[in-house]
C-alpha cells in the first residue's frame, strides 16, 4: 500500500467520535480487556481530553492519514518504575486502525513519542502490549523495544477468593504439621519413659 501524508497531533475535544471509534476497536481486538477496560463513552473521552490539557505530563494524540483519523496514542511521563529515579514516557493505547496499517502511522506515533520522551527529559519509552497480539509485539521489537516485565491482572474479587482458599490450604496443613509434632513429641517421651 502506499504511504500517505502522516501528521500526528495532540487530540482536541472535536476528536472524540474518531477517538471512540479507535477505542472501541482496540477493545474488539483484545478481548481480553474487556475484563478491566470500560466501555468508552464521549463524555469520558471528553473527561481525558481535559485531563491531558491540564496535565503537561498526559498527552493524547491521534495521527491523521490523508485528513482521516487513523491511530492513536496516550502518552504519560512517569517514573520508569515506582522506586527509580529514572523518568520515562509511557505509550499506552497505541491504535492504528486496520485500513490504515502498513501506511507509516505506527511509525509516525512512535516517532512523536520519541519526540515527547527528548522534550520532557526521558532516558526511556515503555510500552505495554498483549502476548497474543503477535504483529504488535514484531512492530515494537523491530524497534528496539524488549520484553521488561510481564503484567497480571485480577479482580479484587478473584483475589480476595483466592487468598481465602490458599489461607484455607495453608491453614489445614499447619493443623498437619503441628498433629505430626505432637504424635513425635508423644512418641519421644514414651520412649523416654521407656528407657528408664
Amino acid at each position: 500500500m502506499p504511504r500517505g501524508n502522516v501528521q500526528v497531533r495532540k487530540a482536541r475535544r472535536e476528536d472524540a467520535p474518531g477517538l471512540l471509534l479507535l477505542w472501541s476497536e482496540l477493545r474488539d481486538l483484545t478481548r481480553t480487556m474487556d475484563r478491566v477496560a470500560p466501555v468508552p463513552t464521549e463524555r469520558g473521552v471528553h473527561e481525558r481530553l481535559d485531563a491531558a490539557e491540564a496535565d503537561p505530563d498526559l498527552r493524547i494524540l491521534v495521527a491523521e492519514l490523508d485528513g482521516e483519523i487513523a491511530g492513536m496514542a496516550v502518552l504519560t511521563h512517569q517514573p520508569y518504575a515506582v522506586l527509580f529515579d529514572a523518568r520515562s514516557v509511557h505509550l499506552h493505547f497505541m491504535h492504528v486502525r486496520q485500513s490504515h496499517r502498513r501506511r507509516g502511522v505506527g511509525h509516525a506515533l512512535v516517532a512523536a513519542a520519541t519526540a515527547f520522551a527528548e522534550e520532557v527529559g526521558a532516558d526511556q519509552i515503555m510500552t505495554s502490549t498483549l502476548p497474543q497480539t503477535r504483529d504488535e509485539n514484531r512492530f515494537f521489537a523491530r524497534l528496539g523495544f524488549a520484553p521488561v516485565v510481564i503484567r497480571r491482572s485480577a479482580t479484587v474479587a478473584t483475589v480476595r477468593r483466592r487468598l481465602a482458599a490458599d489461607a484455607g490450604a495453608v491453614s489445614a496443613v499447619e493443623d498437619l504439621l503441628a498433629r505430626r509434632r505432637s504424635m513425635r513429641s508423644r512418641s519421644r517421651l514414651r520412649l523416654a519413659r521407656a528407657a528408664e
